[in-house]
């Protein structure tokens, strides 16, 4: 599954990059395109004007007259070289070299050759100041147009994309919906029936094998059917005697306590009642305790907590295990601190997550080789 979510956003981001690269290229050319057009014009504009002056120092020089007035324009600069490119006179702000009239970005430039006149320049130089302003106004223009469409055709992209994947979750959940339905069934069929069996040979191992067996089956499976059916079914409250529910599934676990030799040491206080789903405590407690036998060794001992106070009902499970390397991951989904022991790794989230639900406060102490406490904290009870 995680290879195709990857393989489904590498694919996202490549059509992505693809329609990128489609608005892009012909926007760059675009510009390309309208920034010669900007300079051709301003060279014919240029042309016209350096006729102008051309034609004024010409006129200038044929007459009788003393003073020349060197055109002026609030649009154009202009000056005028002689033959070795020497200035003359100039109308710029900053005296320009003809020779560097390559690098500058500010104007656009024409030159004019002159003919035989008074000043004996050979040369008109004549610019405007380039101006890109309506370029730009159509670039932003352009860009969020082709923004607006970009991002419909990416909502398009991944919702047609999503499409195969929302189906195929569909399809799993109904399956898995249809599998738990399937499956309670038998699962009770074999436990009832391994109960009477038990009962008439009690002290077959085999039988007590296949009952420890089947409980951590049936832990596993309330835990899927939790985790399945969370969203859709809600898990009312009720009235419950927290003493007598610990004391019962103390009892739903006595196979698999009693196949790995482990004792338990009750410590509960009587008629401890509180309002709450029994399916969500049940969960709680059963994930705990159940973790607390399977990582425990033969020949320990576990000890039930339950006590009442004034403000707080605390549940503790204490064990003599193995201990947990790290205390901050278990309650995240699919962590697993040892893969041989089994399980999906859904069990401890799902507690966390009914606790958030609730008001419970979880502590959890544990140190390696020696054993780990679940320590809840109610603060909520009737």
């Amino acid at each position: 599954m995680n290879s195709s979510i990857f393989t489904q956003k590498r694919h996202i981001g490549f059509q992505v990059l693809i329609l990128i690269l489609i608005v892009l290229l012909p926007l760059h050319f675009y510009i390309q395109s309208e920034k010669e057009n900007i300079e051709l014009k301003a060279q014919k504009s240029l042309q016209i004007y350096a006729n102008k002056v051309a034609n004024s120092i010409y006129k200038f020089s044929n007459s009788n007259e003393t003073e020349f007035f060197f055109p002026r324009s609030n649009i154009y600069k202009s000056a005028i070289y002689t033959i070795d490119k020497k200035l003359i006179f100039s109308l710029f702000p900053k005296p320009i070299n003809l020779d560097d009239l390559q690098n500058s970005k500010k104007y656009s430039y024409y030159i004019f050759n002159l003919k035989d006149n008074i000043f004996n320049a050979s040369y008109l130089l004549v610019a405007k100041k380039k101006d890109y302003a309506q370029l730009i106004v159509n670039v932003v223009a352009i860009l969020s147009v082709t923004v607006m469409l970009v991002f419909l055709a990416i909502f398009s992209i991944i919702k047609q994309s999503q499409k195969p994947y929302k189906e195929l979750n569909k399809y799993l959940e109904n399956f898995m919906k249809d599998a738990m339905h399937e499956l309670k069934t038998p699962m009770g069929v074999m436990l009832l029936n391994l109960d009477g069996l038990s009962s008439i040979y009690k002290d077959n191992k085999m039988i007590k094998r296949a009952k420890s067996a089947l409980k951590n089956m049936i832990v596993i499976y309330e835990d899927l059917e939790f985790f399945v059916k969370n969203k859709q079914i809600k898990h009312p409250k009720q009235t419950i005697n927290l003493s007598n529910f610990c004391h019962e599934r103390v009892n739903f676990f006595s196979d698999l306590l009693e196949q790995k030799k482990i004792e338990v040491i009750k410590n509960i206080q009587d008629n401890i009642n509180i309002n709450f789903s029994p399916i969500e405590l049940s969960r709680i407690i059963d994930n705990t305790l159940s973790n607390a036998i399977k990582y425990s060794k033969s020949n320990t001992k576990i000890k039930i907590n339950l006590r009442k106070n004034s403000k707080q009902i605390i549940l503790s499970i204490i064990d003599e295990g193995r201990g947990i390397k790290d205390t901050k991951k278990i309650f995240n989904r699919y962590y697993r601190g040892d893969r041989i022991s089994g399980g999906f790794g859904i069990g401890l989230n799902i507690v966390k997550q009914i606790c958030n639900n609730n008001g419970i406060k979880i502590e959890v102490k544990s140190k390696e080789q020696e054993g780990t406490e679940f320590k809840y904290i109610f603060s909520i009870y009737i």
